[in-house]
């Protein structure tokens, strides 16, 4: 009987080092780990332009750019035209909410030529690449629309174009491109 005794004294002597390794052995932080590849994870994306709070915004993996528009309130000037709020966020992606092109007096519009009397329209057939959308950029001399989506998402990122010439910072359009359109495209706010 006293063998008996001993081997089951040995077995559960034995159980309590398996478990005493085992919690040695795993991580500490395992349960952490299990949770943060649940559904419980968050993106962080960084908002800046027409907004009230520009900055971090943490959401959900599957967040669309309106719940980030939703935690940094846009301004009324911006232009939400101009961005897709449907579009899905990714973790780490910059997001620039565009401002709306100041309203033109009319001594400020292109082709008006002001009057003491009443203003006259100037000819004029110049694309404002500040205001100009996808159709419009895509009617000029070497821009196709890839390349007019181009100029759309710079003047989004870097602000609207200061000079006609800064079409030349785009990706894409280098000085034989732009001699062609030179003489057709103005800048305004």
């Amino acid at each position: 009987m006293e063998r008996k005794i001993r081997y089951v004294w040995w077995g559960v002597l034995g159980l309590l080092i398996v478990v005493a390794l085992g919690k040695f052995i795993l991580p500490h932080n395992s349960k952490v780990l299990v949770e943060g590849t649940g559904e419980n994870r968050e993106i962080i994306v960084y908002v800046s332009g027409a907004v009230e709070k520009p900055g971090l915004v943490h959401l959900p993996v599957n967040a669309r750019l309106d719940d980030a528009l939703k935690q940094v309130n846009p301004l009324p000037e911006a232009n939400i035209d101009q961005i897709n709020p449907a579009e899905k966020l990714k973790d780490g992606q910059k997001v620039i909410v565009p401002y709306r092109p100041a309203p033109q007096t009319v001594a400020q519009q292109p082709g008006i030529v002001p009057n003491t009397q009443y203003p006259v329209q100037a000819a004029s057939n110049l694309i404002n690449i500040n205001t100009a959308d996808g159709g419009e950029l895509d009617k000029l001399p070497g821009i196709g629309p890839a390349l007019a989506e181009r100029i759309i998402q710079y003047r989004m990122e870097h602000g609207l174009f200061l000079q006609p010439e800064d079409l030349k910072n785009v990706s894409g359009i280098g000085d034989k491109t732009y001699e062609k359109m030179a003489d057709m495209v103005s800048v305004g706010p």
